[in-house]
């Protein structure tokens, strides 16, 4: 393993030493008192890891021109920016950018695919068409979404904190299974069975959605410290 990652370039060594980070930062929240001194220093250590990860991932794809993994990092980049935004109750402008943004990274994944499909091999870094579509098909998902709570006007705080746990979630999800499926020739070989791959990916996704669903179908929203609400009458939503 430590040969494995010593003959990478040195942004590829620190591009998997902030992805260990980033998996251990943003499963802590998930697993400790919701609101506590933890969950935010975690939580904190994710957001900046996650952007570095994001950062050196896209700064890679791009110099190996692999234009899949480049519009992951930028989905990635987008799911952790926007979930810190919603817990900080960051809105107006910001929020405006962050729908153009990635409804641009949208248009420019299906747009890619339908480049890819008139390729003569019909594939790009041996991914079809279909993959860009799916892609571009997720970031104008998210886009609408956005679009949409920027019509509602301003969220509650069930609202505000149901995204900032789904998009949390969404961005380590994009980093584990990238982590695990696409640069699993670093991992020990005990590590790569189809099991030991697949666990924490899935694992990811189901501690997101009961996170969620908890938050948002919950009696009443649980509010992170430093974190008021709107008003007492914001639990609905």
């Amino acid at each position: 393993m430590i040969s494995t990652i010593s003959s990478l370039p040195l942004v590829g060594q620190l591009h998997f030493l902030v992805g260990v980070i980033c998996l251990l930062a943003g499963g802590t929240p998930f697993l400790v008192r919701k609101g506590g001194l933890t969950h935010r220093l975690a939580g904190r250590v994710f957001v900046v890891s996650m952007l570095l990860l994001c950062a050196s991932g896209l700064y890679m794809s791009l110099a190996r021109s692999i234009l899949f993994t480049a519009f992951l990092a930028l989905l990635a980049g987008h799911a952790v920016t926007t979930g810190w935004m919603a817990a900080a109750r960051i809105s107006g402008w910001a929020e405006r950018v962050a729908a153009g943004l990635i409804s641009l990274v949208a248009i420019a994944a299906v747009g890619s695919g339908l480049v890819v499909a008139n390729l003569p091999s019909g594939t790009l870094n041996d991914l079809p068409p279909v993959a860009f579509y799916s892609l571009g098909g997720v970031a104008f998902w998210i886009a609408g979404i956005d679009v949409l709570a920027l019509r509602r006007g301003p969220a509650n705080a069930r609202q505000r904190l149901t995204r900032h746990i789904w998009r949390m979630g969404f961005a380590l999800f994009i980093a584990s299974f990238i982590f695990f499926f696409g640069n699993n020739s670093v991992l020990p070989p005990v590590l790569r069975t189809p099991l030991a791959l697949s666990a924490p990916v899935l694992t990811v996704i189901g501690l997101t959605l009961f996170a969620s669903l908890r938050m948002r179908l919950g009696r009443r929203p649980a509010f992170p410290s430093g974190m008021k609400t709107q008003g007492r009458g914001e639990a609905g939503g």
